[in-house]
């Protein structure tokens, strides 16, 4: 995969998005002076050794170990095991593997990577050319879900890294519910948009459902859009439907003779496939819902006849409707959330396509909302991962402006500062000798939950680090940042909600004497003090968080934490 490496900038740049999901996964791509033509990869392996054989806009992800090698997608014949949904194992979710090799979720994302990469770059080869693409520079844009940990988003960094997706350019991490909602709203009508409207987008993709609303504050000369609320999510996707549907058949029919893990996969295909996709329960199938299962005895009790299994309505309805019930209710929150008459609710992704959950949402949310599934739902992150990319290598390629996003959570450091009655809680305040006064803890905040984010503008909160100077050289200093995701209203001291996101180091190692000394100050105790002048600098982007540390001028460490 040396393909990328050593790439020069100019003008001309490739901008690949890469929508690596929990089920499928999707590429697309865009050329910066072809910024209005997007490009998705449509033709995957059939056979190990093969480049093409199967036309879709996604690809399973899947991957199966042979003495031959190892398939993935399209490759994997239906009826056997395979890893999957090892996306959600990088989160700390269960994984599904029928295989009997273990392998860790890092390990399988990396494989799968790689082969999606080496297909990547037959692909470009095959439309570009093989001697033009080695000359034009390759920007890879990344999503991933946006309720996702930092250490998730870094297990997935270090999977593209070890698959070769490497440039010039940082790899932009990007939230999946933003990359579908610039998608989305591009492809509005602007005829029938109005500068106040607010619209919710929903996500639902195999592993992970998000919701993210906002409101129009542009319309020319390009759509400009500022998130409406904090945005939301969980883990209730489809593949939740596929693990209630698994559970339900061994549970059922496990333990009759025959029953083995090729009728499972066959079962399991016809569910994914085809009444998943399909299933409302108000237009069809009053008699339940048809199962091969070839070689198991008739038994009428179960549902079994002449070796076809009937699901009935009311069990069907038992696996799908918690799954169905959770969406609706992540979507009912975010519109509360937001305080603001709702437009519309858009539906993408996957789960997204279900005709089922869009009658369900329509009859939930109320007349008033439209509730709209746009064309090419299925593949709206991955194309707006590649507008995010265009916009990153030249703002003025920028299809859609977000002019700010709403902070989903609390995030700040902890301080030490004076006691003031009227503020702070007296059973937590203590006596300084230092400053001969009394002191207390208190959280200072960089942003606060439900407030308006503004894109790569640094955030500064300033504070004194002090030691002593009979003590010697100072050789270090750490700072933690913490969150709240639950406490409504930003807590002044830190509570039980308050967890600890990253912290950061500065080595004063090799500050000189000169530099201390001019720093010293008499306190109170009258004891001579290094006092050096600090800060934290936080920078928000689209899927990531960057903390600075700063002391005396100098910046001495950054963390990247999560999404804001």
């Amino acid at each position: 995969m040396n393909s990328f490496a050593g790439l020069s900038l100019d003008e001309r740049k490739l901008i690949v998005g890469i929508d690596f999901g929990t089920t499928f996964s999707g590429v697309a791509w865009a050329e910066t002076r072809r910024s209005d033509h997007q490009s998705v990869v449509e033709s995957w392996p059939a056979n190990i050794g093969t480049n093409e054989g199967v036309s879709s806009v996604k690809v399973p992800t899947e991957v199966r170990y042979t003495p031959n090698g190892m398939e993935w997608g399209f490759q994997i014949p239906s009826t056997v095991g395979r890893h999957k949904w090892f996306k959600l194992g990088l989160a700390g979710g269960k994984v599904s593997s029928v295989e009997g090799q273990q392998k860790s979720s890092d390990d399988l994302t990396a494989d799968y990577l790689t082969a999606l990469a080496k297909h990547l770059i037959y692909t470009l080869e095959q439309k570009v050319g093989k001697v033009i693409l080695q000359t034009i520079p390759i920007e890879f844009c990344i999503t991933v879900p946006a309720i996702w940990s930092e250490v998730a988003k870094e297990k997935t960094l270090k999977a593209c890294e070890k698959a070769g997706l490497k440039s010039d350019a940082d790899i932009l991490l990007v939230s999946e519910p933003e990359a579908a909602a610039i998608f989305a709203l591009h492809g509005l009508d602007p005829h029938g948009l109005s500068i106040g409207d607010s619209f919710v987008l929903c996500d639902a993709g195999g592993g992970t459902v998000d919701l993210i609303s906002y409101t129009i504050t542009d319309l020319y000369p390009i759509l400009k859009v500022k998130e409406a609320a904090a945005g939301t999510g969980d883990l209730c996707g489809s593949t939740f439907l596929n693990r209630r549907f698994g559970d339900f058949l061994t549970a059922k029919l496990g333990k009759e003779p025959g029953w083995d893990s090729e009728i499972h996969a066959e079962a399991m295909e016809k569910f994914d496939s085809v009444i998943k996709k399909q299933y409302s329960p108000s237009t069809s199938n009053q008699d339940g819902y048809l199962i091969l299962v070839p070689g198991l005895a008739n038994n009428e009790k179960l549902g079994i006849r002449r070796g076809r299994f009937t699901v009935t309505p009311a069990e069907m309805s038992d696996i799908f409707e918690p799954v169905v019930e959770k969406t609706i209710k992540l979507v009912k929150g975010q519109i509360q959330a937001t305080n603001k008459k709702i437009s519309a609710v858009i539906l993408v992704g996957g789960f997204g396509q279900n005709n089922y959950l869009k009658e369900r949402l329509r009859s939930s949310v109320g007349e008033s909302v439209l509730v709209l599934q746009p064309p090419n739902a299925w593949t709206a992150v991955v194309r707006g991962a590649v507008m995010m990319g265009l916009a990153r290598a030249n703002s003025k390629l920028a299809a859609v402006g977000l002019v700010s996003r709403a902070a989903r959570k609390h995030y700040g450091i902890e301080l030490r500062v004076e006691f003031e009655a009227d503020i702070h809680d007296a059973s937590k305040k203590k006596w300084s000798e230092k400053h001969q006064r009394y002191r207390v803890l208190t959280m200072d905040w960089f942003i606060k939950k439900g407030e308006p984010v503004r894109e790569s503008q640094p955030t500064e909160i300033t504070y004194s680090t002090e030691f002593l100077v009979s003590d010697g050289g100072p050789q270090s200093a750490c700072m933690t940042i913490f969150c709240d995701e639950k406490t409504p209203t930003a807590p002044i001291h830190k509570n039980s909600n308050v967890r600890k996101l990253v912290t950061l180091e500065a080595d004063f190692s090799q500050l000189s004497l000169a530099e201390l000394e001019n720093t010293i100050k008499v306190r109170k105790d009258g004891k001579e003090y290094y006092c050096l002048k600090s800060a934290i600098e936080a920078t928000f982007n689209s899927a990531s968080t960057k903390y600075t540390l700063l002391c005396q001028g100098k910046r001495y460490d950054a963390v990247t934490a999560e999404y804001a």
